[in-house]
Order: C-alpha cells, then sequence, then structure tokens
C-alpha cells in the first residue's frame, strides 16, 4: 500500500515540475452592451480542459504550449469560437458573445404542462448518461469564503453592500477521481488559508444534480432528475432560449412538501438530447442543515467526450451560498465556489488511488509562495479578499503574543487560556470557592494540560488538579493521560458548567443545594489505542484516598431561617483500582491525511458500536474494599429517511462485592435542567442507585413531520423519546453503605415524552412523563438539552 501511494505520490509531483503551463486570461462579455458574464464556459475543443469565468466575467485558463481551438458557451447566447497559440508567454484574450434573442417568457399551457414531457426525457438521458459512465478523473480549483458580522480584524474591508465582512478564506487544487459505485478520492496539490484558521482544506464540493440524492452529510434530498422526481416535484414551463441555435427550456421546480428535504427554483435542459445544463435551486426549510437559513446552488453543464467519442454532460462549475445565525445575533455568510477542469472520462485511475483515505494532501501543498498562486488560480481574488489575506495574518502574528478575552476565557496567543466561567461558585461545603483554572493545548490537541487551584472559605480546604494528555502516532491513535488532584468531587457524575453555576444561584437565592460531595485525593493515569478503526483498548490505573464531607455553612442571601440539607456519609476508603475497556465498532471509516503524518479518521456508515469495561479494587491492591465492576454499552444511530432518524443506547453496570456508597451505579439524569440526550429527563439526581442497573434509551426525530407547513414550528424538528431503566440493590450492600438517602426502581422505571428541537438551532426543550415510580413532583419536567 505505502509503495502504491509512494507511486502515485511521485507521479503527481513529476506531472507538476515537468507540466509548465501559461496563463490564458480574459473577460467574457456582451458583445452589445460590453456587461460581464458570469460562469460562462470556456473550452477545449477535443479536449477535456476548460475553465468557468467569474462573477465579473474574467477568466483564467492554464495551457501548455501549443494550438489550441476554444469554444465559449452560455445559455442565451451564441457560441464563440476562438484559435490561440501559446508559446512560451502567458496570453490575453477578450471574448465577445451575441445574445440570440431568443427567449419566450409567457407559455399558456392547457392540461399537462410539457414541462413533465421534457423531465421524462430528461430522466431517461440520464440513465443512458450514468449507465455509460463507469470512471474519471478532472481537477478543479476550489475557494471557500466565511462571512460573519463579528470579526473584528476584517470590519473594514467590506466592499459588496448586502455582503458581510469576511472572517477567512480557503481555496485549494485537487486532482478528483471518481469510480462507480460511490468510490471517491481528492488528492490536494495547493492549498492556502487565511492566518486565523489554525487547519483546513478547500475540498471541492461538486454537488452533481444528475445523482439520485444530493448527499447534505446528515440530510439526503432528491435531485430534480431523479428517476422519481416527478413524485417529489412540481414542473412548470417558464420561458424558452436557446444556446446557439438550439433550444433550451427553462422549467420551475417547486417541492410537492414542507415537510421533507426537497428542492425549489429553476434548471434548464437543452433540447434534443433533454441533458440538464444549469441549475439555480435552493432548499426548502427541510433540507436545511442546523444553523442554516438559506442554501443555494447554482451549477452549470458542459459536454465532453471520452476516447470512444461518446458524450457526457458533466458540472463545470458549482456556486453555493449559505447563510444562516446564531440566536440571531450572530450571522454568518458562506460562499464555495469550484471551477472543474480536465475531465479524463471512462479512464481507470492508478493502482491503488482508491482506499480508506478519501483526502489526501500532499506534503507541499501548503508550502506554494505567492508567485505559484497567482499563476495558478482559476479564480481571481478581489480587492476586499486580498486584503482580508493580509489584514489577518497581521492581526494572528499580532495576538499571537497578546491577550484576548471572550465570555469563557482569557487568552493567551492560540495555546494558553483562563477559565472565567467557573471561577467562583458556592455550595453548603466550601461556602463561596474561588478557582483558578488554566489550559494549554498544542498541535491540534496532540498534547493538552489543565491545572486548577481553588480554595474554599467555609472548609478552610485548598483544592488542586493537574490533567495530562498526550495523543501519539501518526493517527493520534495511541493516548496516554495522567492527573493528580486533591478535589471536591461531586457524588455520582460531574454535573456540566452550566448545572454548577445554576446550582451557585439556587444556593444563594432559594438556599438549596442539590447536589452532593465527598473529598478525594490521589493519581490517575491511562492508556488507550485503537488498534484499527474498528477496535480500541484501553488499561488505567487509579489510586485515592477518599473521606466524607460536611456541611459548613449556612450562608444565603435570603431565607437565612431555612437550613441546608446534609451532606451524605460516605464509605471512606483508600482505593487502588485497576480497569480495563474493550471498544468494538463494526463501522467502515475513511480518513484524511494531512501531508504532515496526521491522519483523521471519520465513520461513514451507522452500525452500532459496543464498550466493554472491567475495573478491580481489592486486597491484592490493598484498597479498603474488595469489588469488581463489569460493565456493557451499546449505542448507534441509524438515519433511514426523514421522519426515521434513531439514536439508541442499552447497557448496564454490575458491581459485586463490598461496593461503597459513592462507588454505588446511577443513573444519567437531568441536572437542574439541563439534560443530555440518552438520559433520564424525569429521573431526579441520586434518586435511583444501585449495584446492578440496566437501561435502555430510544428516540426518533421525525423531523418536520407535524408542523411543516405552519410558520414559526416549521423551523423545528419533533424528537420522541421513552427511557426504561431498573436499579438493584444486593441486601449485603444495603446494611454495608454508607448513606440510605436514595431508592431502587420499583420495577422498570418508564418514561416517555418528546422534545422540540433546533430552537435558536442549538436548544432542545424535553418534556417529559413517568409512566411509573411516581413522585409527586418529578412525574412532569421541562428541561433543555444542548445540541
Amino acid at each position: 500500500m505505502m509503495k502504491t501511494f509512494l507511486c502515485l505520490f511521485i507521479i503527481l509531483v513529476f506531472n507538476i515540475a515537468n507540466s509548465q503551463t501559461f496563463k490564458l486570461t480574459g473577460k467574457v462579455q456582451d458583445i452589445k452592451t460590453g456587461r460581464g458574464l458570469s460562469f460562462a464556459t470556456i473550452k477545449i475543443i477535443d479536449g477535456g480542459n476548460s475553465t468557468t469565468s467569474d462573477n465579473n466575467g474574467d477568466y483564467i485558463l492554464k495551457l501548455e504550449n501549443g494550438y489550441y481551438k476554444l469554444i465559449t458557451s452560455y445559455i442565451g447566447y451564441f457560441s464563440d469560437t476562438e484559435s490561440v497559440y501559446v508559446e512560451n508567454t502567458d496570453i490575453t484574450r477578450d471574448i465577445f458573445l451575441k445574445s440570440t434573442e431568443i427567449f419566450t417568457e409567457e407559455i399558456e399551457v392547457l392540461g399537462e404542462d410539457p414541462a413533465y414531457e421534457i423531465i421524462r426525457k430528461a430522466i431517461k438521458y440520464k440513465k443512458e448518461f450514468m449507465k455509460n459512465l463507469d470512471e474519471y478523473n478532472y481537477d478543479a480549483f476550489s475557494k471557500f469564503i466565511i462571512r460573519t458580522n463579528i470579526p473584528e480584524e476584517v470590519k473594514d474591508t467590506t466592499e459588496h453592500s448586502g455582503k458581510l465582512p469576511i472572517m477567512g478564506i480557503l481555496e485549494s487544487e485537487t486532482k478528483g477521481y471518481f469510480k462507480k459505485p460511490d468510490l471517491e478520492k481528492q488528492i490536494v496539490k495547493s492549498k492556502r488559508e487565511t492566518a486565523n484558521i489554525t487547519r483546513g482544506v478547500a475540498i471541492p464540493l461538486i454537488v452533481n444534480f444528475y445523482d439520485e440524492k444530493i448527499d447534505l452529510d446528515e440530510i439526503k434530498i432528491p435531485g430534480p432528475v431523479s428517476d422519481d422526481a416527478l413524485d417529489d416535484y412540481e414542473y412548470k414551463l417558464l420561458a424558452t432560449t436557446s444556446m446557439d441555435s438550439t433550444r433550451v427550456f427553462k422549467i420551475k421546480v417547486t417541492n410537492t412538501s414542507n415537510i421533507a428535504p426537497q428542492f425549489f427554483g429553476t434548471i434548464y435542459i437543452i433540447d434534443s438530447s433533454f441533458a440538464l445544463i444549469k441549475v439555480d435551486l435552493q432548499t426548502n426549510n427541510a433540507g436545511n442543515l442546523r444553523g442554516i437559513d438559506k442554501l443555494n446552488f447554482i451549477q452549470k453543464f458542459s459536454n465532453f467526450t471520452d476516447k470512444k467519442k461518446n458524450k457526457f454532460w458533466m458540472p463545470t462549475d458549482v456556486e453555493i451560498l449559505a447563510e444562516g445565525s446564531f440566536l440571531g445575533l450572530v450571522k454568518f455568510q458562506g460562499e464555495v465556489y469550484t471551477v472543474v477542469s480536465n475531465y479524463n472520462l471512462n479512464e481507470k485511475a492508478p493502482p491503488g488511488t482508491f482506499n480508506d483515505i478519501v483526502v489526501k494532501i500532499l506534503p507541499d501543498a501548503s508550502k506554494k509562495d505567492s508567485l505559484y498562486w497567482a499563476k495558478n488560480q482559476l479564480i481571481k481574488n478581489s480587492n476586499e479578499e486580498i486584503k482580508t489575506f493580509r489584514k489577518i495574518e497581521k492581526d494572528v502574528e499580532k495576538k499571537d503574543n497578546s491577550f484576548s478575552l471572550n465570555p469563557f476565557y482569557l487568552n493567551y496567543g492560540k495555546n494558553l487560556s483562563l477559565s472565567l466561567f467557573d471561577i467562583y461558585r458556592f455550595n453548603r461545603i466550601e461556602g463561596s470557592q474561588l478557582k483558578t483554572k488554566i489550559n494549554y493545548s498544542l498541535d491540534f490537541n496532540r498534547i493538552n494540560a489543565s491545572a486548577f487551584y481553588a480554595y474554599g472559605f467555609s472548609d478552610k480546604k485548598c483544592k488542586y488538579e493537574l490533567n495530562t494528555s498526550f495523543r501519539l502516532l501518526n493517527d493520534k491513535s495511541l493516548r496516554v493521560t495522567a492527573g493528580v488532584y486533591n478535589r471536591l468531587n461531586t457524588l455520582f457524575r460531574d454535573p456540566p458548567v452550566l448545572s454548577i453555576f445554576e446550582n451557585t444561584l439556587t444556593s444563594l437565592f432559594s438556599k438549596k443545594d442539590d447536589y452532593n460531595y465527598f473529598y478525594e485525593k490521589g493519581f490517575n493515569f491511562s492508556l488507550s489505542k485503537r488498534i484499527i478503526p474498528q477496535l480500541g483498548l484501553t488499561a488505567s490505573y487509579n489510586e485515592t484516598k477518599q473521606i466524607s464531607a460536611f456541611k459548613n455553612t449556612e450562608y444565603s442571601f435570603f431565607r437565612k431561617s431555612d437550613t441546608y440539607s446534609e451532606n451524605p456519609l460516605i464509605n471512606d476508603a483508600f482505593k487502588r483500582t485497576i480497569g480495563f475497556s474493550l471498544r468494538i465498532d463494526p463501522n467502515i471509516y475513511q480518513g484524511i491525511d494531512w501531508g504532515t503524518g496526521e491522519i483523521s479518521r471519520f465513520p461513514v456508515t451507522e452500525y452500532p458500536s459496543l464498550i466493554f469495561g472491567f475495573d478491580y479494587s481489592g486486597k491484592k491492591l490493598n484498597s479498603t474494599y474488595e469489588n469488581r465492576t463489569f460493565s456493557l454499552n451499546i449505542s448507534g444511530h441509524h438515519n433511514f429517511n426523514s421522519f426515521i432518524n434513531i439514536n439508541y443506547r442499552a447497557g448496564g453496570i454490575l458491581r459485586t462485592g463490598d461496593v461503597p456508597y459513592q462507588d454505588l451505579a446511577y443513573f444519567y439524569t437531568t441536572f437542574l435542567g439541563f439534560a443530555e440526550t440518552m438520559s433520564f429527563y424525569t429521573m431526579d439526581y441520586n434518586e435511583y442507585l444501585g449495584d446492578k442497573l440496566y437501561y435502555l434509551h430510544f428516540e426518533n426525530n421525525f423531523g418536520k413531520l407535524l408542523w411543516g407547513n405552519l410558520p414559526v414550528l416549521k423551523s423545528f424538528n419533533l424528537i420522541t423519546f421513552v427511557n426504561l431503566g431498573r436499579s438493584e440493590l444486593s441486601n449485603s450492600n444495603y446494611n454495608f453503605i454508607a448513606s440510605k438517602n436514595f431508592s431502587v426502581t420499583n420495577g422498570i422505571f418508564t418514561e416517555a415524552g418528546f422534545g422540540i428541537d433546533r430552537i435558536f438551532d442549538f436548544i432542545r426543550l424535553n418534556f417529559a412523563w413517568r409512566l411509573n415510580n411516581y413522585k409527586d413532583d418529578r412525574n412532569f419536567t421541562l428541561s433543555l438539552t444542548l445540541q
């Protein structure tokens, strides 16, 4: 495999180094008005090389020495043929196109709209087209522009009204390969990005609207000429125009559903062959990704031939425009431009091209200088973009050695930060606690370290903790973690930061501290290895001394006559634990080779994964108590269609021997109104514990099934869920534990409910009801989940 990759790399580098190219540049214009024609196609006759003009009509075409015939085409215009001779120099050639002046806007229809017969013929052509195209490769130049209303560093660079300031830019040159049914590979020959983007690459988003489904990751949308398109869309012939002397049909596409992901907009189909030659489509609300309010695709096609002179209409450019917002305050826009050229149709890729690495960035891809980009860019940078590159670079250099502030952290440079959100907390053990926590990260989280020092003014104790994490090997598959601590722990899970903040408020204002605590001092160490993407092993060692904590204050702003509840006793213990876990994940993984030796992997299938764990603490390790823990967890996600999108988690925990109170098994529950997905929403913190625990969580995302046609509600998703759990406790452990402020479930605890998701795009509101094991104040609950 390595030998094949090396050969492929040498071939690519040799071609780049020895195939000297020159630039043919110019502007495509209307011959009468001089108006630049955006996204016109300029193509070599009898060749695969082509390019596309930009928004202003400017184009760049890279050619080797030689004689060429060019054809420039644009819907509504006669094509223009030019001859050029390239000999060791760049050439400028403006192109002027004449309007066909054939355009009918009003078409009266009696009976079935003629667009339907045109679409039937387009679907038939597509089937022949796709049947005869097995494999191909191409070159692509891509540019991503990210805009937002809050980037201080570029707020003075905006040139275009209606557009937000630029936050970041990514550009790349890639060589792409495709083979039926769904094999793809992108080799990134060169890339660059603004200095504020730590790591990224502009992978060409060549969304081919000839495909049956347009894959937007979590959403799959039927194409306008898919086999079942007539079931998904309505069509209306709006007008006819022409390209050269051939009619072109302009057809309106209307989504038939607001609850299923679909497109709407216009498409253009050329007469005779009935090939799709242009789309201008937008997703409906159900087709928008999380955080996106508007998603628009503009794509054009041109015909290319293989060695057998078979014609195929292939994408020559893609323009994707996205708009969204965060809480309605932070707005953003995304612009994606891709120019595709040099198609080689039905030609085999080099051996070894298709493997689990779907994106390979060549080692020198990010080392190209400004002269290289000036020569090889196919999409010119605007003045705004040039200013952005320069200004962001200066500002990032300045920030690397300066402080910056946001609501959660005080940052110094890229790697060091001071936590602000948890600098103060209050509880009945420590009273007021002041905490300083410093975080350090390096090399894309390959090395992480955090340390805090805290002092409680009521328990008069100092606390500290130091944690380190190292991700080793090229794919970060080996992880080493270590920590040392002297801290006040929350019994039965560490609550999230927001819940700690809320508990501080309820303690000070309502004199209600919802958590229980104990002191813990010790150290830990773990070693995790992902042997292959589907199999991982972890070994751990922990040594700790655990002692009970006691209430030390009755302070609050109000309700001074009330008292806090007593903190439960634990079974004080010295504990040494060795643990092992096995992760089995049968999913197929693909990867990105970043060209630095590092590989990132991600799953492309949806099989359930399994984690088995075992811990031992006992007399052989000089622990106070002898016990063992066995755990099993199975979880997964399956997206079947727009209305069946399930998540599930099931498993159990078995603790044998003498199990101290602080080590009893517990359920994942809501923390002061904040809940994680796959947790119990009506179950109270610390309500049910045991030495045996079983659980099942199941939920389905119905999307916009019920309210896709209703104003306001149409932006939300409907989720239904059911959660089952059972806890048991042996008589010996019941008599052994230090505190008995909990229960075991009466049979199988059952709750059900629904959630409204995508409130402000990232908030989910959960409505849950107990169906048994009733408790007066917990039979119905509302909670929030941050997605």
